[in-house]
C-alpha cells in the first residue's frame, strides 16, 4: 500500500483533477449517473423498495433540472444534493459492508468513502457558483486530506472528454453482481458510478483514511454481518454531511 508520505502534491492534484472532472459529468446529469429514478417492479427486493421510498420522500419534485431549481435558496439545494449523494452514492459505498468486518479487506473500500465525500464537496461548491472543476480540487484536498494544494495547471488538465469515457468505461472497477441485485436499477447504476468514480482515488489510498466519516457508532454497526450495509450507508452518510458542510465554510 502506498504510504502517504510518498504521496506527492503534484500526485494528488492530478488524481483529484481527473476525479472532478469526471464529477462535473455526474452532477450536470444526476439521473444518468446516479440513478434512483426508476420505479422498483412488485418482484423488486426489499432493498429496492425501500431506497425508492426514501429517494420520493427526501427529494421532491424540484431537481437540478426542473426550471424552478434556481430561484431555491442556497442551502435547499446543497441539501438536496446532500440527501441525493447520501442515499445513492453513500449506499453505494456502504454495499461493501454487506459482508461486515470483511469490507474493511475490500481494496476500494476507503476509497468508495472518499468518492462519496467528494461528491459532496463538488456538489456543494457548483451551487456556490463554483462551476468549474479544475477549482474543486483544493477544495477536495482540503476537506478529504486536509491538504492546502493549488488547482491544477490549465496545461495539466484532465480533458473533459476523457474524462466522460473514463467514467462510462465497462472495464472499470465494480461491485458484486448480488450486491447490485439487491439495489435495483436506478441504484445499481449508481454504485458503478461511484464504483469507477473510486477507481481514480484508488492511488491515493495512503491518505484515504482522513477522508471525513461518520459516528463511531455507525462504524462500529457498519462492522456486523449483514446490518452492516444499515451502519455503513449511515458512516458514509455522515461523511457526505461533514464534507459538504466543511466544503460550505471554506467558501464562506
Amino acid at each position: 500500500m502506498a504510504q502517504s508520505q510518498d504521496i506527492t502534491d503534484e500526485r494528488i492534484v492530478s488524481a483529484l483533477d481527473r476525479y472532478a472532472r469526471m464529477v462535473g459529468h455526474v452532477l450536470a446529469d444526476p439521473q444518468r449517473w446516479l440513478g434512483l429514478d426508476d420505479e422498483p417492479p412488485p418482484s423488486a427486493p426489499f432493498p429496492a423498495k425501500v431506497l425508492d421510498a426514501l429517494r420520493d420522500r427526501a427529494l421532491g419534485n424540484v431537481t437540478p433540472a426542473s426550471p424552478d431549481w434556481d430561484a431555491q435558496p442556497l442551502q435547499r439545494r446543497v441539501d438536496w444534493w446532500v440527501t441525493r449523494i447520501g442515499v445513492s452514492a453513500g449506499l453505494a459505498a456502504a454495499a461493501p459492508r454487506l459482508a461486515g468486518a470483511l469490507a474493511d479487506r475490500v481494496p476500494l473500500q476507503p476509497a468508495l468513502g472518499a468518492c462519496a465525500a467528494g461528491l459532496a464537496v463538488c456538489a456543494t461548491a457548483r451551487e456556490h457558483g463554483r462551476t468549474d472543476p479544475g477549482d474543486w480540487v483544493p477544495l477536495l484536498a482540503r476537506v478529504l486530506f486536509d491538504r492546502g494544494l493549488p488547482a491544477p495547471p490549465p496545461e495539466a488538465a484532465t480533458d473533459d472528454a476523457e474524462a466522460e469515457r473514463q467514467l462510462a468505461d465497462d472495464d472499470g472497477p465494480e461491485p458484486d453482481r448480488k450486491v447490485l441485485a439487491t439495489l435495483g436499477r436506478g441504484a445499481a447504476r449508481a454504485a458503478l458510478t461511484v464504483w469507477r468514480l473510486a477507481g481514480t482515488l484508488w492511488e491515493l489510498r495512503g491518505l484515504l483514511d482522513e477522508r471525513p466519516r461518520g459516528s463511531f457508532f455507525s462504524r462500529a454497526v457498519g462492522k456486523l454481518p449483514v446490518v452492516g450495509l444499515a451502519g455503513g450507508w449511515l458512516d458514509e452518510r455522515g461523511g457526505i454531511r461533514k464534507a459538504a458542510k466543511q466544503t460550505a465554510a471554506l467558501l464562506s
